[in-house]
C-alpha cells in the first residue's frame, strides 16, 4: 500500500488513467486490510499502556476519515474510469479537498506507520535473517533511517507541503524535470521522518515511563 501511496502522489510521472487505476486497487488494498485486522481496529490487548491504546485509536480514527475522504473526492475528481458516477463533481473545491486530504493522508499513514514501528522493525529481522539483539538491528539501521528522515525534514522544509495541508493550492504546481527516483525518494524519506518521529514520542511519553514503572515495582 505504501508503494501504491508513493505512485498515487506521482500522478505528473503516470497520467491520469494510470492514476486512477492505482486509486482503485489502493482502495480494494484498504479495505482487505481493514477486513484482515477488523479484530484488532478497536479491541486492543490489555497489555498495552491505556495511554498507547488512546492514542492507536485516535490515529486510527484519523486514518480512516482522511482516507474515506481522499478516496470519495478521488472518486467524484474521476475523468475516465469512473466518469458515469452519479456524484461525479469536478469543480474546484473538490480537487482542493482531494489534494488537501490526499497530503494529510500521506503523513497520518506515516502515524500508522510509526505505532507499529518495532513490529515491522522485528518482522524485517526475521525475513534478513537478523538478530535483534545485533550492532545491525540497533545501531547501523537505526542510523540509516535516522539519515532518511534528516533528509525527509530537509524535503519537506524545501517544498510547499505546509500549504496543501492548510488548503491554500488551488492547483499542483509539478516540476516535470525533477527524475522520478528522486521525487519518490523525496517522499519516501518524509514518511520516514513521520513514521521515525512517532515511534521516538511514542517511546520517550508512553513506553519509557511505563519501564520506568515496572522497575521500580520490581
Amino acid at each position: 500500500m505504501m508503494l501504491l501511496l508513493l505512485v498515487l502522489m506521482g500522478f505528473h510521472l503516470h497520467g491520469e488513467i494510470v492514476h486512477e487505476w492505482v486509486g482503485i486497487i489502493f482502495t480494494l488494498l484498504i479495505m482487505l486490510h481493514l477486513y484482515l485486522n477488523r479484530h484488532r481496529l478497536w479491541s486492543l490487548s490489555p497489555n498495552i499502556p491505556l495511554t498507547m491504546q488512546r492514542v492507536n485509536r485516535v490515529i486510527n480514527a484519523v486514518t480512516f476519515v482522511v482516507i474515506l475522504t481522499a478516496i470519495v473526492s478521488g472518486m467524484m475528481l474521476s475523468r475516465h474510469i469512473l466518469l458515469a458516477l452519479p456524484f461525479h463533481n469536478p469543480a474546484n473545491w473538490v480537487r482542493k479537498v482531494h489534494m488537501t486530504s490526499v497530503h494529510w493522508g500521506m503523513l497520518i499513514l506515516a502515524l500508522h506507520i510509526g505505532l507499529h514501528w518495532k513490529m515491522l522493525a522485528t518482522f524485517f529481522c526475521r525475513i534478513l535473517n537478523i538478530s535483534g539483539n545485533s550492532h545491525v538491528a540497533n545501531v547501523i539501521m537505526p542510523g540509516v533511517f535516522s539519515l532518511i528522515a534528516l533528509l525527509g525534514l530537509y524535503g519537506l522544509l524545501s517544498q510547499d507541503y505546509l500549504d496543501y495541508l492548510l488548503m491554500k493550492v488551488d492547483f499542483s504546481f509539478f516540476d516535470y524535470d525533477e527524475s522520478a527516483l528522486l521525487f519518490y525518494f523525496r517522499n519516501l524519506a518524509i514518511i520516514v521522518l513521520f513514521a521515525l518521529t512517532t515511534r521516538f514520542l511514542l517511546w520517550f511519553f508512553i513506553f519509557r515511563k511505563c519501564k520506568a514503572m515496572s522497575l521500580n515495582r520490581g
